[in-house]
């Protein structure tokens, strides 16, 4: 941990020499933590409190956590450090572009002799992907977008069967403006090939929906949203997550610095 927290500072100091950021602070909350399709926090609500710095023209830097409000499931605290890029290869105006992106990212979870709750405890993710979007429409502050996801994930734990794996995602977004309010509908069609475990093979698919909104109220944003999940191919051999809906309430403050 004091190692990545290092490595993650002296990034920060390198690119502040030539380029500005700012920095975000992020307090959210969900019913039920979902990464990849499953639910890492057995169907818990959880905080999760975030600090991000955004450097310009640069990746983002940010410290990352997920913490049962049940302090009964302690054992399923999770935190992170990431280090998160992304690139458009067309700098001009247009309705399409190429975007490549990746991540590093650092997690360490409360060491339990419960094995039955989590049998891994750090690790390190890495994904690297290229997305192409497409604007369809955009007219009156209504905004219309298409696109393909493809990114390589390679996960190593400890005492775990985890894997790398390709993911397939398919994308297609809603935006409308009023002013302060900004309002998002987003459905996402993913195949994900056997990134969790080499005990759910060949993988799975899902098809998700988002209704999100947030609003800028002074000082600070506040976002909320609506969450639903089906799972195409149920997860074999546990049958787990094969529908899920959780909701979410984040409060953001962005700093320029």
């Amino acid at each position: 941990m004091k190692r990545m927290i290092l490595i993650a500072t002296i990034v920060i100091i390198a690119q502040q020499i030539n380029a500005q950021g700012s920095l975000s602070l992020d307090w959210g909350n969900t019913t039920n933590y979902i990464a990849h399709g499953r639910t890492l926090s057995k169907n818990q609500a959880c905080f999760q409190p975030g600090i991000y710095y955004h450097i310009n023209k640069g990746p983002t830097v940010m410290a990352w956590f997920s913490l049962p409000y049940d302090r009964h499931f302690s054992a399923l605290d999770e935190w992170n450090i990431i280090v998160d890029h992304n690139v458009n290869l067309y700098k001009q105006a247009q309705n399409w572009n190429i975007n490549l992106h990746g991540y590093v990212n650092y997690w360490y979870l409360p060491v339990n002799n419960d094995t039955k709750v989590q049998d891994y405890y750090q690790g390190m993710k890495y994904a690297a992907g290229i997305h192409f979007p497409l604007v369809i429409s955009e007219s009156a502050g209504l905004k219309l977008t298409s696109g393909y996801d493809f990114y390589y994930y390679h996960q190593l734990g400890r005492d775990v069967g985890i894997r790398a794996a390709g993911i397939h995602e398919f994308l297609i977004k809603f935006n409308k403006k009023y002013k302060k309010l900004n309002m998002e509908a987003k459905s996402v069609i993913s195949n994900n090939r056997g990134a969790v475990s080499t005990s759910i093979d060949p993988g799975w698919g899902f098809f998700s929906q988002h209704l999100s909104c947030s609003f800028d109220v002074k000082l600070i944003t506040l976002s909320t949203s609506i969450n639903y999940q089906r799972t195409l191919d149920a997860l074999k051999p546990t049958g787990m997550d094969e529908n899920l809906v959780w909701f979410s309430l984040n409060i953001g403050k962005r700093i320029k610095l």
